[in-house]
């Protein structure tokens, strides 16, 4: 009984050390930016039938791994709060949540799940939920890296109804064009250029 015992354990040892390393490998060629949120930005653009608008994010949490063989990001999302999405106008700004029926959807996440190639334009290609219902999207992507410090800037264009969430209009007149644009700007450094 002690020997199965011990050669369990042996066993045990090789596996998690195994494990360990080929972790370590798939890791090694990764590194997390550190994203500088003050030279960041996540804003939205609303076109509407009188009042067209621009909302900014004011809180987000953005991880980006970085791969130095490729100069592309290996791995990225996104997720915020609607309530941290601001438009200038505070009663807009209420109407938005409670159109976005926020208290059981108040989230948005967006998960990269790999590149595109289209000439020589990067295409981001990644989950988008919003609403509770998740898409895949494609968006043209720019990536620069100056030793260690990553310039990621796109945008993406997408309908809100894809969403389940209904077209806008206020009375009869009033519409708010379904077809939303996201523009991002993520500046940071991986920990070795610092």
């Amino acid at each position: 009984m002690e020997l199965w015992s011990h050669g369990r354990m042996k066993l045990f040892n090789v596996l998690f050390l195994s494990a360990t390393f080929a972790g370590l490998a798939g890791m090694a060629g990764a590194a997390p930016l550190e994203v500088d949120y003050k030279q960041s930005k996540i804003d939205v653009g609303v076109t509407a039938t009188v009042d067209s608008f621009v909302g900014h994010l004011e809180k987000y949490e953005a991880t980006v791994d970085c791969t130095a063989t490729t100069n592309l990001p290996s791995q990225a999302g996104v997720s915020f709060n609607f309530s941290d999405l601001k438009t200038g106008n505070t009663d807009r700004d209420a109407e938005m949540l409670k159109w976005l029926e926020y208290t059981s959807n108040p989230k948005a996440t967006f998960a990269l799940t790999g590149w595109q190639h289209s000439g020589t334009t990067n295409l981001a290609v990644g989950e988008l939920t919003i609403h509770g219902v998740k898409k895949s999207i494609r968006m043209p992507v720019t990536v620069k890296n100056t030793d260690g410090a990553w310039d990621i800037a796109g945008e993406a264009n997408f309908d809100y109804r894809d969403f389940n969430l209904p077209k806008i209009r206020k009375m009869l007149v009033l519409v708010v064009d379904p077809h939303l644009k996201v523009m991002f700007h993520l500046v940071g450094k991986t920990p070795a250029a610092r």
